[in-house]
């Protein structure tokens, strides 16, 4: 065999390998993904109502949470003072 079909059979092997390790790794997220097929099952027999009310939820949060995450490093910094307080008390 010359150099070049060497090389040539080497790449073969080498595609041939990493297309076993993708059909490999697909399978393992597909197996670590079945709970979302059960999940999509009981949602989808919950009606509707489930899907609008998240579709809802995700509105009031994106546009009532930003007003809300301002909050969050004074509560942050008041929880800390309390619980300092609370450490030198006892």
């Amino acid at each position: 065999m010359t150099e070049l079909q060497q090389r040539k059979r080497l790449l073969v092997l080498e595609a041939e390998l990493h297309r076993a390790m993708l059909c490999a790794g697909v399978a393992n997220v597909r197996e670590r993904l079945d709970w979302l097929q059960a999940a999509r099952e009981q949602a989808r027999s919950a009606g509707p109502w489930l899907g609008l009310g998240a579709a809802a939820l995700g509105l009031l949060v994106a546009w009532r949470g930003r007003k809300l995450a301002r909050w969050i490093p004074a509560a942050l910094a008041a929880w800390a003072s309390i619980q300092k307080l609370r450490s030198q008390s006892s």
